[in-house]
C-alpha cells in the first residue's frame, strides 16, 4: 500500500512541475538582439575627435563613454530587446561631445525595428557630422494601408556650442569677487 501511495504521490508531483513549467513558459515574451550603430564622419575638421555616451533608460544599462578618433570610426553596442506579446521602446540617451559643442540625442527602439533588422547588416545608424548628428537608415511609413520601410536621412541634434572662454573667464573672476550671481 505504501508502495501505490509513494507513486502517486511522485506521480502527482511530476505531474505539477511539468504543468507548472509548461504553463509558465506560455505566456513569456522572447528577447532579440539588434545593434546601435554610431559612427564618426567628423570630415574636415582640424580635430575630428568625438566622445559620446549612451545610456538605456529603462533597463538602467549604461554603455560607458566611447571615443571614435577619426572618420569612419564608430562603435557598435549591441541592444537586447524584450519582444513576444509585450512591445516595449527602449529608449537610449546618448550625449556627445566634439570640439563643435555638445549634442544629445534619444534613441528609440522596439523589438519590431529589431527583428527587421537582424537579416540585414544594420537597419540604421547615427552618424556625427560637423552640422550635428544625423538618422541614416529606414523608418516604418505608416501614411499608407500596409505600413512599409522607407530609407530616410534627417538631422536629429544640432550641436550645441561651448560657452566662450572669455565668458567662463569672466563668470570666475566675477565670483571670486564675491559680485552677485
Amino acid at each position: 500500500m505504501t508502495c501505490n501511495s509513494d507513486m502517486f504521490i511522485r506521480t502527482l508531483a511530476w505531474f505539477l512541475v511539468v504543468h507548472f513549467t509548461a504553463f509558465s513558459y506560455a505566456g513569456r515574451s522572447h528577447f532579440v538582439t539588434t545593434e546601435l550603430n554610431i559612427r564618426n564622419e567628423m570630415q574636415g575638421l582640424k580635430r575630428p575627435e568625438i566622445v559620446y555616451f549612451c545610456q538605456a533608460l529603462n533597463s538602467g544599462l549604461e554603455y560607458g563613454w566611447r571615443r571614435a578618433k577619426k572618420p569612419p570610426l564608430g562603435h557598435t553596442l549591441h541592444v537586447l530587446l524584450e519582444g513576444g506579446q509585450k512591445l516595449e521602446e527602449e529608449i537610449h540617451r546618448c550625449h556627445f561631445r566634439s570640439v563643435r559643442g555638445t549634442a544629445d540625442v534619444d534613441i528609440r527602439m522596439t523589438a519590431i525595428d529589431a527583428e527587421m533588422c537582424n537579416d540585414k547588416k544594420a537597419c540604421a545608424v547615427h552618424e556625427v557630422t560637423p552640422e550635428g548628428i544625423i538618422f541614416d537608415g529606414k523608418e516604418w511609413d505608416f501614411e499608407e494601408r500596409y505600413p512599409r520601410l522607407i530609407p530616410r536621412r534627417y538631422l536629429e541634434a544640432k550641436w550645441k556650442p561651448w560657452p566662450r572662454r572669455s565668458d567662463r573667464v569672466a563668470q570666475g573672476s566675477q565670483r571670486s569677487r564675491g559680485g552677485s550671481h
